[in-house]
């Protein structure tokens, strides 16, 4: 048994140096076929009856019959009758900006204050600065949390330890405000509006309360549709929609035309033109 191992053993490996010597061939490549063109869309289907012969089919659409090959050619030919020459687009046209409205002039810049005054907002800003430091530095002493209460107590007895310093600011900032108010430059006034847009401000206003009657009128119906049958109250629903369809469309066309106007007006001194 043991010589049969080994002669096995033996064979085998001589069959492995026999296979190294000489090795299988490779296997020949084979291309894959081009996937074939399809037909375009324009053109419809390919004759059904066609000849049993086998051509070479033009425009690289493969092999198939003389039939299918005439059909091929003629639809390449009214493609070729048909294709228009490329033109160049045409230049867009320049669009010229919307002129813009001018806009009313500002009123006159504010007088610079004197040199009293100027003094004045210094100090007061000097001293709110001071007493607002105080106070926070006086609630930061009550702790993290403390309670309303002893906020409460801490701000009063803050403001009662510094009156002579409040009432003074409080002198101060009246005494810069009435300056303010004194030298308030003039508001110029509203421009008035052109006699175009005053009539279709009116017809808006008309369009609205039109509208607001038609509604007014159908809610007292409905107040008193109890009494009505079904197919009534159907008809009234339907009568005022339609009617709202049509009011909303003359609001919404004249508020358009009211913008429109509005937007094209230009503004000459004190009175819109």
């Amino acid at each position: 048994m043991k010589y049969i191992l080994i002669a096995i053993a033996l064979l085998a490996s001589n069959c492995l140096v026999a296979r190294d010597k000489n090795p299988l061939p490779e296997k020949p490549k084979i291309e894959k076929p081009s996937k074939p063109k399809h037909f375009p869309k324009h053109w419809g289907r390919p004759p059904q009856i066609q000849l049993k012969d086998y051509v070479t089919l033009p425009n690289g659409f493969g092999k198939g019959s003389s039939t299918l090959a005439n059909w091929i050619k003629e639809n390449l030919k009214k493609d070729a009758e048909n294709k228009k020459p490329e033109t160049k687009p045409e230049p867009r046209p320049e669009i010229k900006p919307k002129p813009k409205p001018n806009k009313p002039s500002r009123p006159n810049p504010r007088p610079e204050p004197p040199k009293e005054v100027k003094d004045k907002m210094e100090a007061y800003k000097d001293a709110q600065k001071t007493l607002q430091e105080g106070l926070k530095k006086r609630l930061k002493d009550l702790g993290e949390k403390p309670s309303r209460e002893a906020v409460r107590k801490e701000v009063e007895k803050f403001k009662a330890e510094n009156k002579v310093a409040i009432d003074s600011q409080k002198s101060l900032g009246k005494d810069i405000q009435d300056w303010h108010k004194d030298n308030r430059p003039e508001r110029p006034k509203r421009p008035e509006p052109s006699e175009d847009v005053k009539n279709k401000m009116n017809a808006l206003k008309e369009q609205q309360e039109a509208f607001k009657g038609v509604r007014d009128a159908f809610r007292q119906a409905m107040e008193r549709s109890k009494d009505m049958s079904k197919e009534d109250r159907d008809e009234l629903i339907k009568e005022f929609k339609e009617a709202s369809v049509e009011n909303h469309r003359a609001i919404k066309e004249a508020h358009k035309a009211l913008q429109k106007e509005i937007r094209e007006t230009r503004q000459d001194g004190d009175r819109r033109r």
